[in-house]
């Protein structure tokens, strides 16, 4: 039977990636307080002196603490609020968590080649982008599938170059790769243990593409019955010795 065939069919996508993308309210305000009071203090090279490489992020310079201003309780407040959606609404979760920020810091690129490569945040449970500044052009970020679910052997879906490859078109099934703009304003929320980067998206852009970038925990709250076998119990009942 010829390709052609073929028709009348049916597909079912099965486990999914969510990425949650969020408008912040009070963008404006929030843009203001982090130029006037956050940056100056977090401001870093942007080159490392002792290898001369590219510095894309504050967590490499040592202040991964943003959330810990007290200029910027309000701003992280309407994160929360972002991240509790992304959990509840889409994920589905109840309301018995408590969400505790544990890093939080600057990323920045001004030019094409300042791309920040594949990552994951593995001791986090939900991380997040915000993008307090995006020129037009700046680089998307990316997420990466490494359960190549729909791979049939090693290697099918990989592209070297076009007379290099067995791939006629990538669809949704077949890519190893999803890319979402950077908007300022947003906010992008996601599973921390899933791989990402970011992208050129085009061969230049100007100013600063800047976000404040961050991860989560979260753990039951006070009030509930320490009855789970898996997750975090409240911190009252954590201890060092």
């Amino acid at each position: 039977m010829s390709i052609e065939e073929v028709v009348n069919y049916q597909l079912h996508n099965i486990f999914p990636t969510s990425v949650y993308v969020g408008e912040i309210e009070d963008h404006a305000r929030h843009k203001e307080v982090f130029y006037r009071e956050i940056y100056p203090k977090y401001e870093f090279p942007r080159m490392e002196e002792s290898s001369g490489d590219i510095n894309t992020v504050s967590e490499h310079d040592g202040r991964p603490i943003i959330h810990t201003e007290e200029c910027a309780v309000a701003m992280m407040k309407e994160i929360t609020k972002h991240i509790k959606i992304y959990y509840m609404e889409i994920l589905g979760l109840k309301d018995v968590f408590d969400v505790y920020h544990t890093k939080s810091w600057i990323s920045r690129s001004y030019n094409n080649e300042e791309l920040i490569p594949e990552h994951l945040h593995a001791p986090a449970h939900v991380s997040y982008a915000y993008y307090i500044n995006a020129p037009e052009g700046s680089h998307a970020l990316s997420f990466y599938d490494k359960k190549k679910g729909n791979e049939l052997f090693q290697s099918v879906f990989d592209y070297y170059h076009e007379d290099d490859t067995f791939m006629d078109q990538y669809t949704f099934e077949s890519t190893q790769k999803y890319s979402i703009e950077s908007k300022e304003g947003t906010i992008c929320i996601f599973p921390s243990k899933t791989p990402h980067g970011t992208d050129s998206v085009s061969e230049f852009f100007s100013d600063e593409r800047l976000a404040i970038s961050g991860d989560c925990i979260i753990t039951l709250k006070e009030s509930e019955r320490m009855k789970y076998s898996v997750g975090y119990i409240n911190p009252k009942y954590w201890k060092t010795f």
